[in-house]
């Protein structure tokens, strides 16, 4: 993410002094990235002066030496520019070569298809290990930087609803979510109308329609594939993907003067009073080297999925001492990411058309559906289809899809007793695998890859015969889920920890089940929801306290 003038203002005058200060915020935002950013923006927004807490520091003396000239290769190496001017006997060698600079610290991280991008915005693996059980790996993507792994070049950037059966799932496999008929709705078009969705009204049953502020009509080629697939699945919904910028969510939010923001700032834990309410956050300072403890009676934990799950675990209340939520043993339980299946292969030369915009592709809606009328419920997935220009009169074709795991308690996150991390924080213990049924659903989403290749003249040169680790999508949902019973679920409807009254939790940390969109989209709407619930409850409680109505907290 380019850092704008007023966030770079704020940067260099956001204090260590300023903030351990009692009183000098009204809420603290754990996370940078696009559910921590637009927090930041709407509390700012409605007038509270909100610290933002981001672990990533490009300036910090670890990325110097090796990392950030590995950082430099890997940037020149995976330039699109670059392999262009390379002889095409050469690329697959400098591919090579840009896979072993990513073993040398980031193993893990390097499987992303963008790190060799942006290498430096991701995490060094030897420093910030996780733990899985032998031969049961689990790929978990990390970028700490402003703006999160959206903010990075070459990301997705698509953004999807969820429709009303995977908020209340019929088949009894998951929890229903804690929300009413339609009730996302407004907060979805708040949400779009901020990131001007771009994309087209498709009235499919599966995908509900957004708020657009550009529509687009697809190129001649993609009209041609569509057409194709329409032709020999009547049944199927083919449209283009909804896609937009990200959100600069923090540089809005430091123009309103209310934003404080610190980068190095590995959370360790959550302070939480006697009575149950939140208080303040502690956390390593790396610019300092110390640790550091600030307050605020509001605090929305966003540091993506397991890492805010992490920070739960870490953090302690009366109730408990197994972390905030633990009561209800879904802490740490049923993780879910994407089962991801991918298609490569080569056709025809494309028709002279107009280079499309980063993140526009065709997508295929609840493929699963394409041989006859489906209902709205069950579990299903869904294929997005890409095709680029190539040399020697051919092109490339990529077809991706993402299908729905189910939520299980045995899929699970805990704190390793031993391991540790650089800070000396406890790492997570990931144990999660597919079911017989997650795996019988990536055949199926092989089967319909290879079906759409042979329908679109595609010649495929690979097929995922296995789906790939659980994490790969870059999806991973779950672990904290929102619910109606502190019995059952961590966080309440309003995506409020039931054991620590002011703290939010709106990453996908709180998905109860996950459908087979990314997940982005319904973050941000759940993101907004909250705010305008935290905000609405201070405002409650300033009432109550000038009428002398509010109980004191121990």
């Amino acid at each position: 993410m380019q850092i704008g003038p007023a966030l770079s203002g704020v940067l260099g005058t956001t204090t260590i002094e300023e903030l351990r200060r009692p009183g000098a915020q009204d809420a603290i935002v754990i996370g940078g990235g696009a559910a921590g950013g637009l927090a930041a923006l709407l509390l700012a927004e409605a007038g509270l002066r909100v610290l933002v807490l981001e672990a990533g520091w490009q300036n910090s003396p670890r990325t110097t030496g090796m990392r950030r000239a590995i950082a430099r290769m890997s940037r020149r190496l995976a330039d699109p520019a670059t392999l262009r001017l390379l002889p095409p006997a050469v690329v697959p060698f400098g591919k090579m070569a840009l896979r072993g600079l990513g073993m040398l610290r980031q193993p893990i991280q390097s499987r992303c298809s963008i790190w060799g991008r942006a290498p430096d915005s991701f995490v060094d693996d030897h420093d910030l290990p996780y733990v899985t059980p032998r031969s049961q790996p689990f790929v978990w993507i990390r970028a700490r930087t402003l703006g999160g792994r959206v903010g990075l070049p070459g990301h997705g950037r698509q953004y999807y609803r969820l429709n009303s059966s995977d908020l209340a799932p019929c088949d009894g496999l998951s929890a229903p979510w804690p929300l009413e008929p339609g009730e996302l709705d407004p907060w979805y078009s708040m949400v779009e109308r901020r990131l001007a969705l771009a994309g087209a009204m498709d009235g499919v049953p599966w995908q509900p329609d957004s708020h657009l502020s550009r529509e687009l009509e697809p190129s001649p080629n993609q009209f041609a594939l569509m057409a194709a697939i329409r032709a020999r699945w009547p049944h199927s919904r083919p449209m283009l993907t909804r896609f937009a910028a990200p959100l600069d969510a923090l540089e809005t939010a430091a123009l309103t003067g209310r934003l404080r923001c610190r980068e190095g700032a590995v959370v360790r834990q959550i302070d939480v009073d006697r009575s149950g309410r939140v208080r303040g956050v502690v956390w390593f300072d790396q610019q300092s080297g110390t640790d550091v403890r600030a307050c605020a009676p509001l605090v929305f934990l966003c540091a993506s999925s397991l890492e805010s799950t992490r920070i739960l675990l870490l953090s302690r209340s009366s109730k408990g001492g197994q972390g905030l939520g633990a009561g209800s043993d879904a802490l740490g339980r049923y993780l879910m990411d994407h089962i991801v299946v991918t298609g490569w292969g080569g056709g025809a030369p494309l028709k002279p058309s107009p280079v499309l915009e980063d993140g526009c592709a065709i997508y295929l809606p609840r493929f699963d559906a394409r041989d006859g009328p489906a209902p709205l419920g069950g579990r299903g997935f869904g294929v997005q289809l890409y095709q680029f220009p190539g040399g020697h009169g051919r092109s490339h074709f990529t077809a991706v899809s993402f299908g729905e795991m189910l939520p299980r308690a045995e899929n699970r996150v805990t704190l390793h007793p031993t391991r540790r991390d650089i800070w000396g924080i406890p790492v997570l213990h990931i144990d999660c695998r597919y079911s017989e049924a997650d795996l019988a659903r990536a055949r199926d989403q092989a089967a319909a890859i290879r079906e759409i290749a042979a329908t679109s003249g595609v010649t495929l040169s690979r097929v995922n015969e296995r789906p790939a680790p659980p994490g790969s999508a870059i999806h991973e949902c779950g672990t904290a889920r929102m619910g109606i019973d502190p019995a059952t679920s961590v966080l309440d409807p309003n995506n409020q920890c039931w054991d620590a009254q002011g703290l939010y939790v709106t990453d996908g940390a709180c998905f109860p089940s996950q459908g087979t969109q990314n997940p982005t989209l319904t973050i941000l709407a759940l993101t907004a929801r909250a705010c305008h619930h935290a905000v609405s409850t201070v405002a409650q409680t300033k009432r109550e306290a000038a009428f002398g109505l509010a109980g004191g907290a121990s």
